[in-house]
């Protein structure tokens, strides 16, 4: 495996500009609590396909895993070290919507659904488009800097489009036979100092993901272990996280397992089928790569992987950002309230225009 080279920040910046202005693909990464960056460029504009998860590369799955999964070839690659910067700009950024009535109106009949039996909770999304003229390297930087302990990246490929992101949550890490993965739900707003407040609801609903997770990869590992509940901040965010971990059996069931967990309840629901056919059948848009999940596969060394949810994202198009936002609904849901909450989730994104 050739091993990256290091360049200046802004060397890696300018290579960067340069590939995508050849129109090819390329990703620009850092991983949670880092402060390198690292960058492939793919020589040439092949769609890649993954076919057993034995790939080396930068892995960008969709939320519909019954789509083909990509995976951008590291033809060159290179680190670049960066300073956080502990100035950051703060404040709020309205947007004008017209999608209020038909999301209280979607988040009804999830509910309903669920009163009915045949769920026991649906994550419902939206999407917020924003005219920026902010530049992709500019986003990519405010992200770094502001989101320091979320996976932060800037993907491209001339025949999917641009996504920048920083998402909280690892859908799943292995190393050799060790697997490691998060069941984040809840949501809260961040308000000075204070402790989150979680209701039965939020508990509720994150133990269902646990539950779910658990199950599903029961059959592929051995020797299941769980932390307890604890609350985690994302930028201005709470959470509850459970951590999992246990021994795959064979590196050969990474593709069935994963197949298995995504999409998990934390971004589609439970039960996993009935939800994604409510979401795939009733949302008003194509969710594609938000909410599916991303990140390295065998780059550090033969069977290792590290998957992120693609989580506080968007894509880009000219001057047009498409923010994606979502929440879990359960029986306890609110339809007003979970409204408010896709706002709440928005700011994070918003911030970095």
């Amino acid at each position: 495996m050739h091993s990256p080279r290091k360049i200046e920040f802004e060397s890696l910046i300018k290579k960067v500009e340069n590939h995508k202005n050849d129109k090819l693909p390329l990703v620009m990464y850092c991983l949670p609590g880092d402060t390198v960056i690292r960058a492939l460029f793919q020589k040439d504009d092949v769609l890649h396909h993954i076919k057993d998860f034995k790939e080396r590369g930068f892995v960008f799955a969709p939320f519909d895993n019954s789509l083909q999964t990509i995976v951008l070839k590291s033809n060159t690659s290179y680190i670049s070290d960066f300073e956080v910067s502990t100035q950051i700009e703060s404040g709020k950024k309205e947007v004008v919507t017209n999608d209020e009535a038909f999301h209280l109106e979607l988040v009804k009949k999830g509910i309903q659904e669920i009163r009915s039996g045949k769920l026991k909770k649906v994550v419902l999304s939206r999407q917020v488009q924003v005219e920026t003229e902010k530049k992709e390297l500019s986003i990519f930087k405010s992200a770094l800097h502001k989101y320091p302990t979320a996976l932060r990246y800037l993907w491209y490929h001339p025949k999917v489009g641009t996504w920048i992101g920083a998402s909280p949550e690892q859908l799943l890490k292995v190393e050799g036979n060790q697997i490691h993965t998060t069941s984040l739900a809840g949501t809260l707003p961040v308000i000075d100092n204070n402790n989150p407040e979680w209701s039965q609801k939020e508990f509720i609903e994150q133990q269902m993901v646990t539950d779910f997770l658990k199950e599903e990869i029961a059959e592929f590992v051995n020797d299941i272990k769980t932390t307890k509940v604890s609350s985690v901040k994302a930028g201005k965010l709470w959470h509850l996280k459970t951590n999992i971990t246990a021994d795959l059996k064979s590196f050969d069931q990474l593709k069935p397992l994963l197949k298995r967990i995504h999409p998990s309840p934390a971004v589609c629901g439970v039960p996993k089928d009935l939800a994604k056919k409510f979401i795939l059948e009733y949302e008003s848009y194509r969710r594609n790569y938000y909410t599916g999940f991303l990140g390295e596969l065998n780059l550090t060394q033969e069977h290792s992987t590290s998957l992120y949810v693609n989580l506080r994202c968007m894509s880009l198009d000219a001057n047009q950002a498409t923010i994606f936002i979502g929440g879990g609904i359960t029986e306890a849901s609110n339809p007003e309230m979970e409204w408010q909450e896709t706002n709440n989730k928005c700011q994070t994104m918003l911030s970095l225009l």
